[in-house]
């Protein structure tokens, strides 16, 4: 790191260059050139960068490169035991319920890997995917067909402590009233499902969510390496703030209301299959572009 002495001292000489060449030269109408202090500065930060930051780098790169990519032996069985593609629909609302903006989203359980799709359809679609078989995390903008390649992120854990906090904020939170059953049923999509409210006791900018679920989905995800934890999320666990006939049940629509009990936000689940399209685990169609290389 390049301390202010060093700094000083760097343009010190070359002041001192400068007199010294300027002394040696007959006298001009125009002044001599002189190193703007940018330019000085800029060269003393190279000079250090290349003395002290580059083997830093290296050294950084090379002790990544032991546990990436083909290296990488978390996942020996790159094969996720269940297929599947969960479509969303999200909707958030203007004031009196005038719907502001759809979005579509999708989670993919593929043979070799797990994807979120955001923004289906839309100039904005991006997909971020976890390849086992490859080890390796992408990040792909649909629109310029372009993969940003990482290292695989281990979220497994991570998300499997999301997923418990939830449920544990949902036990323990002493401002609301807790889940009520209603006897209102609908079919969603294709899924028989029974109406529950949520009731916000004290909260400023809520009154109640409503949540209809369905015991129509029978498929367990939580085998899959990363994805398939967060999506527990979507299930209820048994506790005392619960209604009993609500664990194991899927949310295949969530509604949020304002004081108003107008809708603020609104989440479908739109289909639930079980195969996978694995066009979204192929890059042969990105420029890939592996930020390992920019080290």
């Amino acid at each position: 790191m390049k301390t202010f002495a060093t700094c000083c001292l760097a343009a010190l000489l070359l002041l001192c260059a400068d007199n010294f060449l300027f002394a040696q030269k007959v006298p001009v109408k125009k002044p001599p050139v002189r190193r703007p202090p940018a330019a000085v500065k800029n060269a003393v930060e190279n000079d250090m960068e290349k003395k002290y930051a580059d083997p830093q780098r290296q050294k950084g790169k090379e002790e990544l490169e032991k546990i990436t990519y083909e290296n990488d032996t978390r996942y020996k069985d790159p094969t996720n035991k269940v297929q599947a593609t969960i479509t969303f629909e999200d909707k958030t609302f203007k004031k009196k319920g005038e719907v502001k903006k759809t979005s579509v989203s999708k989670v993919i359980f593929g043979k070799v890997g797990e994807c979120m799709v955001n923004e289906e359809g839309d100039k904005n679609e991006t997909w971020f995917i976890y390849n086992y078989a490859d080890k390796a995390n992408y990040v792909c903008n649909i629109k310029d067909k372009s993969a940003m390649k990482m290292p695989l992120i281990n979220a497994k854990k991570m998300a499997e402590k999301m997923a418990k906090k939830e449920a544990e904020r949902e036990e323990a939170d002493n401002n609301m009233t807790g889940w009520k059953a209603t006897d209102v049923y609908e079919t969603i999509n294709g899924f028989k499902a029974r109406k529950y409210i949520y009731t916000y006791d004290k909260n400023p900018k809520y009154s109640t969510m409503e949540a209809w679920l369905s015991k129509d989905i029978s498929i367990n995800l939580s085998g899959n390496y990363m994805m398939g934890a967060r999506l527990d999320s979507y299930k209820f666990p048994a506790s005392s703030n619960t209604a009993k006939d609500m664990v194991e049940g899927f949310i295949v629509r969530q509604i949020l209301y304002n004081k108003k009990d107008e809708p603020v936000s609104q989440r479908d689940l739109k289909s639930f299959t079980k195969t996978a399209d694995e066009k979204y685990f192929d890059m042969s169609g990105f420029k890939v572009i592996d930020v390992l290389s920019a080290l």
